[in-house]
């Protein structure tokens, strides 16, 4: 939609750009084309231009001085476009909201300081997905004092640091995400995952998209579950640590 509207704003004749919101939208634009993914430590910095560029270049739509009826039509139609995506994104929020806290029932069943795998069913790339579930068991780091493997590691954007080193491979963003075989480019493999983790260092695990009893090993004990995601205890087996499974 705002394309569209930029599209109109160049085509119409009656219509034109302010250069004082204009040239700053086009530096935006090159910036957006120019800047990697990655820089100084930040992820997805290119598309962090877009929005700006986006904004910048609808503001810049000028109306002709001598159409007052059409630009009181522009401003009704902004007006009425703002409040109805206002309207339909509150409803995905409040969507999203109810989604998230039906997951987040596994941290009541955490006790305060643990150490938690998470694993967090993912699509292929190609596949929109608004679930935004990815860093969800996250937040048993702030109301659980837990260590979780969804958080970001990356040198130079966060002041702290993972020491927990035990945890390895397992110890930061992406390590939590498993997509489907066929697609997996990056993050974890779910049953290598579930046999291999070091069971020395991790004393539950969380998946989250996959049904009770799909991470299935003998030291796990299913201790929470809403019907799609599930919490298990690691027990601790007398004289062994950790589990094998051979190379497919």
């Amino acid at each position: 939609m705002s394309l569209l509207a930029i599209g109109a704003g160049a085509a119409n004749r009656r219509l034109g750009f302010s250069p004082l919101l204009a040239w700053p939208a086009l530096f935006c634009l090159v910036a957006f084309l120019v800047l990697p993914r990655l820089l100084l430590g930040g992820a997805y910095v290119d598309m962090r231009m877009a929005p700006a560029t986006l904004a910048l270049a609808l503001l810049a739509i000028r109306p002709p001085a001598n159409a007052p009826g059409l630009a009181r039509l522009l401003a009704v139609a902004a007006i009425g476009f703002f409040g109805v995506r206002t309207a339909a994104t509150t409803l995905s929020f409040v969507d999203r909201a109810a989604e998230q806290q039906h997951e987040l029932g596994a941290i009541a069943a955490l006790p305060r300081g643990a150490a938690v795998l998470a694993l967090v069913s993912r699509p292929c790339g190609g596949v929109w997905s608004d679930r935004r579930r990815d860093h969800l068991p996250a937040l048993a780091t702030v109301r659980r004092d837990a260590f979780v493997n969804g958080l970001w590691d990356i040198e130079g954007q966060q002041l702290l640091h993972v020491r927990y080193r035990r945890a390895a491979p397992y110890t930061g963003d992406p390590s939590q995400l498993v997509y489907p075989a066929h697609c997996a480019v990056t993050g974890s493999d779910f049953a290598r995952a579930v046999a291999t983790f070091p069971r020395d260092a991790f004393t539950h695990v969380w998946t989250i998209g996959f049904p009770p009893g799909a991470a299935r090993a003998p030291d796990l004990r299913l201790v929470w579950t809403n019907g799609e995601s599930a919490l298990y205890r690691v027990r601790r087996l007398r004289g062994r640590h950790r589990l094998h499974i051979s190379a497919p």
